[in-house]
């Protein structure tokens, strides 16, 4: 590369790493403090609002992983690593598959989508991100050469 020539991530995909990163971590906090007595907030008192909560991921440590891989990777796409695209590309790949699994879910079992329920926009949401997030990292992957 020139040094004239300048590299320029998604700052999008980016940012939305990042925030879907905190949401794993701030979710899984919440589950272990739950989990060890210390404290259980009211959302997680509720069935259907922990419920809503799944869509980052079933398990506490599994959550606070993923969200942990998502935000390193956020912020090294920022600098175009090389590394960040390889674990961007994991993390939106399973932020995908989730969400195309869950839509499945409410396409052959229609009765299960709750269109008033905000957490099933947000899979959606999620899928979106996930599906074209890895799909502009496989097409822009020169960047992190």
């Amino acid at each position: 590369m020139s040094k004239t020539e300048k590299r320029d991530s998604n700052e999008l995909l980016n940012f939305l790493m990042i925030i879907i990163g905190l949401l794993f971590i701030l979710k899984a906090v919440m589950e272990f403090l739950a989990w060890a007595g210390i404290y259980t907030p009211s959302w997680l008192e509720d069935p259907d609002l922990a419920d809503a909560l799944s869509i980052f991921g079933g398990k506490a440590v599994v959550s606070i992983l993923l969200g942990f891989w998502s935000l390193v990777s956020g912020i090294g796409m920022f600098k175009e690593e090389e590394y960040a695209m390889g674990m961007g590309l994991v993390v939106l790949s399973i932020m995908a598959a989730a969400g195309i699994m869950a839509i499945v879910g409410w396409i052959t079992t229609p009765g299960t989508f709750d269109a008033a329920y905000w957490p099933n926009y947000v899979v959606i949401v999620a899928t979106i991100v996930g599906v074209l997030g890895f799909f502009w990292l496989l097409f822009t992957y020169r960047r992190y050469d």
